[in-house]
C-alpha cells in the first residue's frame, strides 16, 4: 500500500494546513448544496453546533419547513451529506440519537458561519 502522502499544503507540525484543507473542503461543498431547504438547514444546524445543539427533529421543525412529515428531511440532509462524502469522505450533517438531531463539528459550523455562500 505504500506511505501514505498528505496534500502539498498540509504542515502536520502547526494544524494550520488541516484548517486550510477543511476550509477548502467546506467552500466546495457548500458550492454544491442546491436545495434551498438545505442551504437553510445546514446553516441552522451550523448556528446550533457552535451552541452545542441540536436540530431536532420534531413538529416545530416540520412546520418551520413546510414538510408534513420528517422522512421529508431525510432528502433535506442527503443531499449535503452526499456532497460532502464525495469530496471529504465524511458526513457534514450528523445524526446524534441521544438528542434525537443533527449537529456538525463545531469548525465545520464556524467556517459554515464565516463562508458567503447562497442561502435560502
Amino acid at each position: 500500500m505504500g506511505p501514505r502522502k498528505e496534500p502539498a499544503d498540509v504542515n502536520p507540525g502547526d494544524g494550520s494546513g488541516e484548517i486550510k484543507v477543511r476550509r477548502r473542503q467546506l467552500a466546495e461543498v457548500l458550492r454544491g448544496i442546491r436545495g434551498v431547504d438545505s442551504r437553510r438547514l445546514v446553516r441552522e444546524v451550523a448556528e446550533l453546533s457552535l451552541q452545542d445543539g441540536v436540530l431536532a427533529l420534531d413538529e416545530g421543525l416540520r412546520q418551520r419547513y413546510g414538510k408534513s412529515t420528517g422522512t421529508a428531511f431525510a432528502g433535506i440532509i442527503a443531499g449535503p451529506n452526499k456532497v460532502m462524502r464525495r469530496v471529504a469522505r465524511r458526513d457534514l450533517l450528523i445524526w446524534d440519537a441521544a438528542e434525537r438531531g443533527y449537529r456538525m463539528h463545531p469548525a465545520d459550523a464556524e467556517i459554515v458561519l464565516q463562508t458567503s455562500w447562497p442561502q435560502a
